[in-house]
């Protein structure tokens, strides 16, 4: 089957999460090394989400009409047999339950988290890491460099300002719904570069995959638990969205977005230099396709020698 060119609404919701993560960092630097209030961080957020957002869908619509005009059919199928309703179902059900597991606001693991209470005090003290949230007072020996450039909690505090809404009830019970949202966006791109026009098989892909985070909850370290109890975090965010989305878009060959996912990741996520897990997922596909591409064409070779 030909591969989907065209972006999905899959493919929408991850980049919008990535574009909302690239709009915190401008705000989070802004706010850091320019010392701008959080009050004007929000400014600087919302107008970056806004432009990159528009941007992007202006890009998939003009996709999807040069994608009509050479005939390409985008999704292809519209109706759902028998089989495709039943599995879609069985995933509804299975991802509902789970967001009512996370808005329940008491399946949390916080230990050595300290994500709420810096964002109370960012929005306190209207300052990006004004004051140390364990003592109340300034940084005695400044910030480590590595936590200068982590955007997440510039993005809760902006996200509490904007919404109105409690850091506690934001970080803890909103966000990790998203993020859940971002990791089934993920996974159905990923659907698509392994079963591409087979919706029934990327429907039980799906799934399994639901079913493997409700059984990976239950044990700490896995990718299930991360999401149901921590989704608020960057390591899980990286996890179950950036690198299962960096697959998906090596095997369908939209290499336009990759770096897109490891500047995502080297802002949520403490790397070296960018040299995260989404990069050596990148190089490791790349290499897997040069070394498959060499052995066809090795074997082309042999089998042209012998006729």
């Amino acid at each position: 089957m030909p591969m989907e060119k065209q972006d999905s609404f899959a493919d929408i919701i991850v980049l919008c999460l990535i574009m909302a993560t690239g709009a915190a960092e401008a705000a989070h630097l802004s706010g850091i090394f320019f010392h701008r209030p959080v009050s004007e961080c929000t400014i600087i957020f919302g107008t970056f989400t806004v432009l990159a957002v528009a941007l992007l869908l202006i890009l998939t619509a003009v996709r999807r009409h040069r994608g009509s005009r050479r005939g390409e059919c985008g999704e292809g199928q519209t109706r759902f047999c028998r089989s495709e309703a039943l599995l879609l179902l069985l995933f509804a059900v299975l991802a509902a339950s789970q967001i009512f597991f996370i808005f329940r606001g008491k399946n949390v693991y916080l230990q050595g988290d300290m994500t709420v209470e810096t964002v109370r005090s960012f929005l306190e003290t209207d300052t990006v890491y004004g004051v140390n949230p364990m003592t109340g007072r300034a940084y005695e020996k400044g910030l480590p460099s590595r936590i200068e450039i982590l955007c997440l909690p510039t993005l809760y505090a902006v996200l509490c300002r904007i919404f109105h809404i409690r850091p506690d009830v934001l970080i803890l019970q909103a966000f990790p719904v998203i993020t859940l949202l971002g990791c089934y966006g993920a996974y159905a791109c990923l659907a698509k570069g392994f079963f591409p026009g087979n919706r029934r098989k990327q429907l039980c892909l799906l799934v399994v995959v639901s079913l493997l985070i409700w059984i990976g909850s239950s044990s700490f370290g896995m990718d299930g638990f991360g999401l149901l109890y921590s989704g608020w975090r960057g390591v899980t965010i990286r996890n179950v969205v950036l690198v299962p989305y960096a697959v998906s878009l090596c095997l369908r060959k939209k290499y336009i977005y990759l770096p897109l996912c490891i500047l995502a990741e080297l802002c949520i996520v403490w790397t070296l230099y960018g040299m995260g897990a989404c990069l050596a997922v990148i190089l490791g596909m790349t290499l897997a396709s040069l070394f498959t591409c060499k052995v066809r064409a090795g074997k082309g070779a042999a089998d042209g020698g012998t006729l």
